[in-house]
């Protein structure tokens, strides 16, 4: 079997399924993570013929791929090469099967020129803004009012910098484009009074005091927006600080709004990192399939020895123009920003309305409870009209986040760990306190 036949005219199918939706009303503009091919590859040395040893679930994910093929093949085949990195053939080696999937992103559909942000970025941009404005006074507050952390830290802003990493890197980069600040590294510590953080918190809430909130909480819709926005959160923070409140609640309390900011920076990092390489990922694309001249790069990653340098080369350049570094993320958490946990990418579509398979090819095989999640916010947050049928995927994981991890799969465990992650959002931002004693998912 030839490289050509594990791929198939796969790719192909892909393209022209893309091209087919380029423009619909449905996507988000290259909202096409549902139309990755999804090839499962099981070690014939391992895997008996009926396959009964790759969990129920993962086989049910495949088989509701779009675009999917099976193959048998030894991890240490040198096909393989063009297909996976090296961490996802030493997990492959380790387990007898694998699934992957052949992303590959539209940059002939890019326009040229000047970027302009995409509705990702756009989204992240604005989400972050609104928090930053909205939760600051509660923060504030309930710094106030637990000793323990102030004990550790010298101001609200202090036990931000210390707990939000990816916020305080947005501030320093934010910050050191500007003239008249001098340059500041990345320890939090060299700033006593954090004046980095403050100034750019202040200029992020300046901004998100012109947005609107607008919240469905189960019992009525509701706008907030400028003094109102911050008060109900204030008043939010103010009632989990009832008598007999322990200290190690409020502290935890304190430090899920942090989080929720730190979690709003990461996406935002991400996505600048990502699509603002894409300009020049699509330009190394282009020159590479010129300088190809009609030959696949994959084929010749696969066969090198039978093409020059230049060649090689080329096919180099299309295949990580295709499949960026950043995009395609290895488990270990080595690179500059760590890649996002399932419950990251449910947490930043709930907040946020977006595809987040635009900027990270991870936990594809939740597609649909991630994508529930968005729905559910776009739902509490009255954005667009939401049907049930979106939220399906997440209903019974809602209705049982109690579950013990005990016994399930990867697959089910991030499936709770993405409910929870709702959950915990709805009854921080949604719920009063009184209704967030217990789990609502609506």
């Amino acid at each position: 079997m030839s490289h050509s036949e594990l791929i198939g005219d796969y790719f192909d199918r892909m393209v022209s399924a893309l091209h087919a939706r380029q423009g619909s009303a449905a996507d988000d503009e290259v909202g096409f993570a549902d139309l990755w091919p999804v090839f499962l590859f099981l070690d014939p040395a391992r895997i008996g013929p009926d396959a009964r040893e790759v969990p129920a679930s993962v086989m049910a994910r495949y088989r509701a791929r779009q675009v999917r093929k099976l193959h048998w093949i030894s991890p240490q085949d040198d096909r393989l090469v063009p297909l996976m990195d090296l961490w996802q053939r030493q997990q492959f080696a380790a387990s007898g099967y694998t699934l992957t999937a052949l992303a590959v992103i539209p940059l002939q559909e890019l326009q040229p020129g000047r970027r302009t942000l995409s509705a990702v970025e756009v989204a992240l941009r604005d989400a972050l803004r609104l928090w930053i404005f909205a939760l600051l006074p509660a923060i504030e507050a309930l710094f106030d009012r637990s000793p323990g952390l102030k004990g550790h830290y010298l101001s609200a802003f202090d036990c931000i910098a210390w707990n939000a990493p990816h916020l305080m890197a947005l501030a320093q980069a934010s910050l050191a484009r500007r003239s008249g600040h001098a340059a500041v590294t990345g320890d939090p510590g060299d700033c006593e009074d954090q004046s980095v953080l403050r100034v750019f918190l202040a200029m992020q809430a300046d901004e998100g005091r012109k947005q609107r909130l607008v919240v469905h909480d189960g019992e009525a819709v509701r706008q907030y927006q400028g003094v109102a926005l911050q008060k109900r959160y204030l008043d939010r923070a103010k009632a989990s600080l009832a008598p007999g409140a322990g200290l190690q609640e409020i502290a935890s309390h304190l430090l899920r709004h942090i989080e929720l900011l730190d979690l709003l920076a990461k996406g935002r990092r991400v996505a600048t990192s990502i699509l603002a390489a894409r300009p020049g990922e699509m330009r190394d694309y282009v020159q590479g399939l010129e300088s190809l001249g009609g030959v696949g790069a994959h084929g010749i990653r696969h066969a090198p020895d039978g093409h020059g340098k230049r060649q090689r080369a080329a096919a180099n350049r299309v295949n990580a123009a295709q499949k960026p570094e950043a995009f395609v993320q290895p488990p270990d958490d080595t690179a500059p920003v760590p890649r996002f946990t399932p419950q990251e990418l449910a947490g930043l579509a709930f907040l946020c309305d977006i595809d987040g398979f635009q900027i990270s090819l991870q936990h594809l095989l939740l597609c649909p409870e991630i994508w529930a999640a968005r729905a559910l916010g776009a739902l509490r947050f009255n954005r667009r009209p939401v049907s049930e049928a979106e939220i399906a995927p997440l209903r019974t994981w809602l209705e049982a986040t109690h579950v013990p991890e005990s016994g399930l799969d990867l697959i089910e465990t991030s499936c709770r760990d993405i409910a929870v992650t709702v959950v915990d959002l709805q009854n921080m931002l949604l719920w009063s306190p009184m209704r967030a004693t217990r789990d609502r998912s609506g």
